[in-house]
């Protein structure tokens, strides 16, 4: 059972929280949204006085944006009559809900057949030359242990304290003796395992439905619950913060191209003996989150409501 009440939650989400035609003006600069009947438009526009490279403006206008973008998509399912019920959705009735099929499936074709197939593929067989394999997995391994935080708060907030604890250890092992995560000593040595806790998990944890499915440029699948908790992820990460916004940004091209040349043959076994590529990604992705939750929840009643322990006889 939910520890918190979510309906109000829900039916503030249903209920108009822009009136057609109104322009919002946030506070971090060049992102305006225009928001009307039917369409939702977002426009860029650097600030007077304002610096339009700001790593930190540019991590919270994503992040608005995705709360935007799933709060109107939300209403617009919730008063569409032909969509599957709300309570179905949130019960896992529909697995594969994906009511904006046709524009996801052109967003797929742009992300496979020429972001990645042009773009990304190749940079990754490059890649893949360049760097031994010792070098690609240190490298992806780093690239988690900076994740810790992400992975820290919303452990907490699932009431995982245990996950939490073995967070923060993995971490001061990993980036002390482990070389700043090149090595996963924690894991190989203390058997101390990594979770995958994030925003989106979060609030499927706490009876968030999925909502719709959702396929945006050079971003991996996503639902409307999980494209808010990628923008609330990106809050998380303190290396924005610290860092110039064009050395994030390269940092996360490296830890993308890094991850692509990892998986050039799983990818091309995908492509290779799937009859409908887009389809088998998109009921992977949905299967793969709905585990996600499952085991999320599963772990914290379990740390909550540990079973008994048998106790035998002393003589």
């Amino acid at each position: 059972m939910s520890l918190v009440p979510w309906e109000p939650v829900r039916e503030f989400f249903r209920r108009p929280i822009f009136e057609e035609g109104e322009v919002l003006e946030p506070a971090v600069d060049q992102l305006h949204l225009t928001v009307s009947a039917d369409r939702l438009t977002v426009r860029g526009e650097a600030r007077p006085g304002r610096s339009s490279t700001s790593g930190c403006a540019a991590r919270w206008s994503l992040a608005l944006f995705f709360v935007v973008l799933g709060s109107t998509s939300l209403m617009d399912a919730a008063r569409a009559d032909e969509t599957p019920a709300a309570s179905d959705i949130e019960d896992g009735a529909s697995n594969d809900y994906d009511p904006w099929q046709r524009f996801n499936e052109k967003m797929f074709f742009f992300n496979h057949d020429v972001f990645d197939r042009r773009l990304l593929k190749p940079i990754a067989k490059g890649w893949n030359k360049a760097l031994p394999d010792v070098g690609k997995r240190g490298l992806d391994r780093a690239f988690d242990n900076l994740g810790m935080p992400r992975r820290l708060v919303n452990n907490l907030l699932q009431g995982r304290f245990r996950g939490a604890g073995r967070e923060v250890a993995r971490f001061g092992v990993n980036t002390t003796i482990g070389v700043v995560g090149f090595l996963d000593v924690a894991k190989a040595q203390l058997h101390i395992d990594s979770s995958d806790a994030d925003t989106g998990q979060t609030l499927g944890v706490y009876g968030w439905g999925p909502g719709p499915y959702l396929v945006l440029p050079s971003l991996q699948p996503l639902t409307v619950r999980d494209g808010i908790g990628y923008g609330v992820d990106g809050l998380l990460d303190p290396v924005g913060y610290v860092t110039p916004f064009l050395a994030t940004t390269g940092m996360s091209v490296v830890k993308q191209v890094n991850k692509r040349s990892l998986n050039l043959e799983l990818f091309q076994d995908v492509e290779d003996s799937a009859l409908d590529l887009y389809s088998a990604v998109r009921n992977g992705y949905l299967q793969r989150r709905h585990g996600s939750i499952e085991q999320a929840t599963e772990a914290r009643h379990t740390e909550w409501h540990p079973p008994p322990v048998k106790e035998t006889a002393a003589r």
